[in-house]
């Protein structure tokens, strides 16, 4: 019934509002009519139609007034040739001068669906951009995209307001978000803007006076009241940039990098000795080929003893996830046409997974912890185990293909395209790679300005490193004193799951990215909890104590009993569920905040989390898996297991073109979710292919000789 009467109070006021702009649109002189229709010739042959002398003629239609309004042309614009040129505008569109009416076409309108959340209104971008004035005047169009704030003083229009804003006005700092910490990963619901076509002679500053003059007289007979922000990153012309020094030293390491696969690939082809291109020599020449990084990459791995073949399948399963996690929360910030429908989606059990999703990274932090435990161990009983060859190691298999994206990302990665969100979305995060690429490559961006990271995924990068470094203080007295390892490893374990409990309950903190949250505390949650090393460290040890599990079991076979292992795919199924599934309500808009409810949650869902897929791995790696280890060990899983790391650098890539380059508002539902989904996918799987054939494989092959196959 609250949702009839708003939409009706809506339909009066758009209709008042209409009727206030045709009031003044109508002219008292005929100097300013712009288009003036000459009434149709009287006919006698159709009887049935009323005499033409009963029907009022209309005396034309002048939107001069209303346009005026939206351009800076007031006395107030203190830039003398803004005012001008939107005058110069204003001339040209009394004789309906193309290019004049391309501006005003470009401008953004009032947009259908406003009662299901299509509060964006992008207008015309490209068609702006195109705009070249032909008169008096030499200008060109600039294309401004303004955040509008709208104050509502009676419960009505109060109420209204928060229906089309999924009652998120309150939560959301809809100001310059560009510039706020981690802007890329908060939800957009209340943000309401409009696109302005404007001269080029115009500033931000002369659009925003204009703007909010015009959403005033707008919205006055409403009683509410409106202002604007435009920023000059929220301004675009088209222009062309010479390329920086930064730009060319990038595309100068792209030419290197094809000519070392041309001459490689060239090489490997002719050389007929496989003898000598078998020598350390010849596989240094051999390492940028194209022809053998692609039989790398595709060539099944036979399983060799030691080898978990279920880790390609949960590894695949886990990129996928992340891929998805990534997309639904750049879908949350871009321009729908029904967005009002999120709040369904979160009002559906069954759409948990897609909401609920940042489990998948616990995943490869458990993989990682297996890992690099078993190694150390490994190296441990073969006496070769040395701590600076092996951070070194780990250094050089993380960082050459990392470096190579990121300087893409501070370069040419803004060249890609174009757009009205491109600022937002593409810009800005490209200019922290700019100013703070040193915390990614010494691994510490999680902790140093973490709410402007460059490469807002490599938090988890920088999380892998850490706890590598940290890793042998855990791993070391288990091999050497085994009884004081495992109280060390129980002590930090209890350590890892009571920081981020202590921490959630006396900041009152949200347990995980709630949609339904208010910015600040998802903001406060992402920063210091969420890229955290010492908040998420749980998955990461039970990960540690898995691989040494598997190292002992080198030597003691385990034999479980069919109710064991039926109870442990149970146990594991119930606990994957609970996590993914029992935190329904937390998620939910209106849930009522419980301290208590939050950091029980907040700290143990991840280690319940690592310790479910812990037993999927052991079990499949025992033997004890059937159908689910032939599955996730399958020779179609390998492929992309290799492609992982690539997947994991790239797709952001991939998810910010595409939300910046957005021209308009789109309808979304599950068919459009998984429709883009997978194109993105497809583009993801592609552009990852040419980092891994061209920079980490061949880079890993120059590691592995210089380290071994340790690497």
């Amino acid at each position: 019934m609250a949702q009839n009467k708003s939409a009706l109070s809506l339909l009066c006021l758009l209709a008042f509002v209409s009727g206030h702009w045709a009031t003044e649109a109508v002219p008292n002189r005929t100097d300013s009519v712009i288009f003036s229709p000459q009434p149709l010739a009287r006919t006698k042959a159709v009887p049935l139609v009323q005499p033409r002398e009963e029907v009022p003629e209309h005396d034309g239609f002048d939107f001069a007034s209303v346009v005026s309004r939206f351009l800076p042309t007031s006395s107030k614009i203190k830039n003398d040739a803004c005012r001008q040129d939107s005058l110069a505008v204003l001339e040209a569109l009394k004789t309906l001068q193309p290019w004049a009416l391309q501006m005003v076409d470009a401008t953004a309108k009032l947009p259908a669906g406003l009662l299901h959340g299509n509060i964006k209104s992008y207008g015309q971008f490209d068609e702006c951009l195109e705009v070249i004035s032909k008169g008096r005047r030499q200008f060109v169009g600039q294309y401004c995209l303004a955040n509008v704030h709208i104050q509502a003083f009676e419960e009505v229009t109060d109420r209204f307001l928060d229906e089309i804003t999924l009652g998120r006005r309150a939560n959301e700092i809809t100001y310059n978000r560009t510039h706020m910490p981690v802007p890329d990963l908060l939800p957009s619901m209340a943000l309401i803007q409009f696109a302005s076509c404007i001269p080029s002679s115009c500033t931000p500053e002369d659009v925003q006076v204009t703007l909010t003059d015009a959403m005033q007289w707008a919205v006055k007979p409403t009683g509410m009241r409106a202002s604007v922000q435009v920023y000059p990153e929220s301004c675009t012309t088209l222009k062309s940039n010479p390329f920086t020094k930064g730009e060319v030293a990038m595309i100068l390491v792209i030419v290197i990098l094809l000519l070392l696969v041309f001459f490689s690939s060239a090489y490997d082809i002719a050389e007929l000795n496989y003898a000598e291109s078998e020598s350390p020599i010849g596989k240094a020449l051999v390492a940028f080929s194209l022809p053998r990084n692609w039989e790398r990459l595709f060539k099944e791995d036979v399983v060799q003893p030691g080898v978990i073949g279920s880790l390609d399948g949960i590894r695949v399963f886990s990129t996928l996830w992340v891929v998805m996690t990534h997309k639904i929360l750049y879908y949350a910030q871009e321009p729908w046409i029904n967005k009002l429908q999120l709040v369904d989606a979160l009002a559906s059990l069954i759409k948990m997974p897609l909401i609920n999703t940042l489990l998948n990274v616990d995943t490869f932090l458990l993989i990682s912890g297996l890992l690099k435990a078993y190694h150390y161990l490994r190296d441990l009983e073969n006496k070769r185990f040395n701590f600076i060859s092996c951070y070194t190691r780990r250094y050089l298999r993380l960082t050459p293909a990392y470096m190579v994206v990121l300087g893409f990302y501070a370069t040419l990665l803004v060249r890609l395209s174009s757009g009205p969100g491109w600022n937002k979305f593409v810009e800005q995060p490209t200019d922290a790679c700019k100013t703070n690429w040193f915390y990614n490559l010494i691994y510490l961006n999680n902790y140093l300005d973490n709410g402007n990271q460059c490469m807002v995924q490599t938090w988890y990068l920088a999380m892998d490193f850490q706890l590598c470094l940290l890793a042998p203080l855990i791993v070391y007295p288990l091999w050497r004193w085994p009884n004081v390892g495992k109280f060390i490893f129980i002590s930090v374990t209890l350590l890892s799951v009571s920081i981020p409990f202590i921490t959630i309950y006396c900041a009152r903190a949200v347990p995980s990215y709630v949609l339904g949250a208010s910015d600040s505390s998802i903001q406060w949650y992402m920063q210091n909890i969420y890229f955290i090393t010492h908040q998420r460290a749980s998955p990461y040890i039970i990960g540690l104590a898995l691989g040494y599990i598997f190292y002992r079991m080198n030597t003691t076979k385990v034999k479980l009993t069919k109710v064991t292992v039926a109870a442990g795919w149970a146990l594991s199924m119930a606990v994957l569920y609970a996590v993914v599934f029992g935190s329904f309500d937390i998620f939910q808009y209106g849930h009522e905040y419980d301290p208590m409810e939050s950091a029980i949650y907040g700290a143990l869902h991840r280690p319940a989390w690592a310790l479910a897929v812990a037993w999927i791995i052991f079990a499949c790696n025992c033997g004890y898996g059937g159908w689910i280890t032939t599955f996730l060990s399958a020779r179609a899983f390998q492929p992309l297991s290799k492609l992982s790391y690539s997947i994991f650098l790239t797709h952001y890539i991939v998810l910010m073109v595409n939300t910046g380059r957005m021209r308009t508002a789109v309808y979304v539902d599950e068919y459009t979710l998984v429709h883009q989904y997978l194109g993105d996918i497809f583009l993801v799987f592609g552009v990852s292919m040419i980092l891994y054939l061209f920079v980490e494989a061949p880079l890993f092959e120059l590691a592995k000789l210089c380290f071994g196959k340790s690497m």
